[in-house]
């Protein structure tokens, strides 16, 4: 770039340049274009909308970010104390008082222990934090203390996305707020009589996300009275389908418009036919179908395969379904 066109760069709206900035990621803004000229690094200096994500930054990089790093311009933050960045959450909060960071409205922490998840959570059930994630892949030694602030956090009237791993949330025993305006929800280790207990107590909620979910539960068919209406997108993950299981869980959210199941499976979960009588008959409002069912009962997979090529999944519905082996595991796989 010639000079006279640097300098007409140069001249543009600030603006225009903060427009510019939203496409960015933090590194080139503090890192690289704060240091190009005056002008920028002013510029750079009042823009109010970073995110800063710390989870796979070099320690030399992550000094010199927090050095020039202004907590009030910061609206998303991700923090890792994992393998590869151990000691970082703990350092972090050293360098800087976490409640100087007023505009923040996102907050993600991935942790391998929970030395300062108090603070953390202590310090998110004060402020007007709109998601919040907590990711801990180790026990907690403060489980009352953290189900406390957590309680707190979710009453506030501002959160409406919470991730949190089941090292903290007990839903059995945890006491859910009378009153919370979340509306999406991703937790670990859930039972069909912990998904209801959710439920009656979010009356706003729509998605929720179930990361290990457990239908293999007799004793609890007497949730099956209930529906909730509430709920319009539903993923569960990682689990083991039974047909017959999974068909009288879906009738308590006959309202979504979004299914998502991964897993493995029974012969049943392969039948196209009985999946079509189930949308039409009890989830009308389904639009959006995504599925990836394992099964080594290859035989099973090929003989339903063709349930899958009807006019209601090809246009109808235009969810098309695919398999593929998988030589090592000697599986086969169905995609929607």
């Amino acid at each position: 770039m010639s000079n006279n066109n640097s300098s007409l760069f140069l001249t543009l709206p600030v603006e225009l340049f903060q427009r510019i900035f939203d496409y960015l990621d933090t590194h080139t803004i503090l890192l690289s274009l704060g240091y190009v000229c005056t002008r920028l690094r002013t510029i750079v200096n009042t823009y109010q909308r970073l995110v800063v994500d710390l989870r796979w930054i070099s320690k030399s990089d992550f000094y010199h970010m927090c050095h020039i790093l202004r907590p009030n311009n910061v609206v998303s933050l991700f923090l890792s104390d994992d393998d590869e960045t151990p000691g970082q959450i703990g350092l972090f909060l050293s360098l800087f008082d976490i409640y100087q960071f007023t505009r923040l409205r996102s907050l993600a922490v991935f942790s391998n222990n929970d030395d300062n998840i108090d603070e953390i959570l202590n310090y998110a059930s004060h402020c007007s934090l709109i998601s919040l994630s907590i990711e801990q892949s180790s026990f907690s030694n403060h489980r009352n203390t953290i189900l406390n602030l957590l309680l707190s956090t979710i009453s506030r009237s501002t959160l409406r996305k919470l991730t949190c791993t089941n090292n903290f949330l007990y839903i059995d025993n945890f006491q859910w707020p009378k009153e919370s305006n979340l509306k999406y929800l991703t937790i670990d280790h859930c039972t069909r009589k912990d998904f209801c207990t959710v439920l009656r107590h979010l009356l706003h909620l729509q998605t929720i996300v179930l990361r290990h979910f457990n239908l293999d539960i007799h004793s609890e068919y007497e949730y099956l009275s209930t529906t909730y209406t509430q709920l319009t997108s539903l993923t569960m993950q990682q689990l083991f389908f039974s047909m017959d299981k999974i068909e009288s869980f879906l009738y308590l959210t006959p309202s979504l418009v979004h299914l998502r199941l991964e897993g493995c499976a029974d012969d049943a979960i392969f039948n196209g036919s009985r999946w079509e009588t189930l949308i039409r008959t009890k989830l009308l409002s389904l639009n959006q179908f995504e599925f990836s069912f394992r099964s080594q009962n290859y035989r099973a997979v090929k003989m339903n395969a063709t349930q899958f090529r009807t006019p209601f999944w090809l246009n109808e519905k235009h969810w098309p379904v695919y398999g593929i082996y998988d030589y090592p595991k000697e599986e086969k796989l169905l995609h929607c």
